[in-house]
């Protein structure tokens, strides 16, 4: 492996002991500051070895054009839909969100209706209060009655607001499930290694309009939607 890569280096000299570097007859001794000097250099040259192993300079642009070629030679296909114009476009959605401003409505008028009743009696019953036409018990009796309404109107306020929440975050799992169940069964014909989802402030800032098949997409959604129904 290192013969290789120092091949690589023409300008290193990998340094060699000769034959008749070591005479025959009694071994003399190293000094100490050769050793360290051999060690010193088979560090460098590991660390050669590693660099052109591990690093591979100027091989990475190779590698991005070689996936570039392969893009280009439809080796790897990818299209994507955009994924605000599915939101705007696809009749799936529009009926969620038609029935979740309904829902929502309709809480929210319940909620204002109950709202109205209340500050309608704690108004009478200050008025009350400043005529002294009912008593000190009785006052703390009501006082107490619409403290508790107006905790039963927070608690209201909350279990709308979780409604309203959890219906959404439902619709968007269906709409989710839907999309991409039927791009499974669009991509058995169509073919794609790879269907993105475009979004304007998503991951994918800018893409090229011909691979774009959110409008047929939208349609063949629409149709399945109709066909539902």
């Amino acid at each position: 492996m290192q013969d290789e890569n120092v091949t690589q280096q023409p300008e290193m000299n990998e340094p060699v002991l000769e034959q008749n570097a070591i005479p025959s007859g009694k071994p003399r001794k190293c000094n100490p500051n050769t050793i360290f000097t051999i060690i010193n250099v088979l560090l460098f040259l590991g660390l050669v070895v590693l660099y052109f192993i591990v690093l591979k300079p100027g091989k990475g642009s190779d590698q991005n054009m070689a996936m570039l070629k392969k893009t280009a030679g439809n080796s790897v296909t990818v299209a994507y839909v955009n994924s605000d114009s599915i939101l705007v476009h696809y009749d799936l959605v529009k009926s969620m969100r038609n029935e979740l401003e309904s829902k929502t409505t309709l809480l929210e008028t319940e909620l204002k209706k109950k709202q109205a009743a209340f500050e309608k009696d704690a108004a009478y019953f200050q008025d009350q209060v400043n005529k002294k036409t009912i008593s000190e018990a009785s006052a703390q009796e009501i006082y107490s009655q619409l403290m508790g309404e107006q905790q039963k109107l927070y608690d209201l306020r909350e279990q709308f607001s979780s409604e309203i929440s959890k219906q959404e975050y439902d619709l968007n799992l269906l709409l989710l499930d839907s999309l991409n169940n039927f791009l499974k069964r669009y991509n058995k014909n169509a073919g794609f290694d790879y269907i993105l989802s475009f979004n304007k402030g998503g991951s994918i800032l800018t893409a090229n309009d011909s691979l774009d098949i959110t409008n047929e997409v939208i349609l063949e959604l629409n149709k399945e939607y109709a066909k539902s129904k």
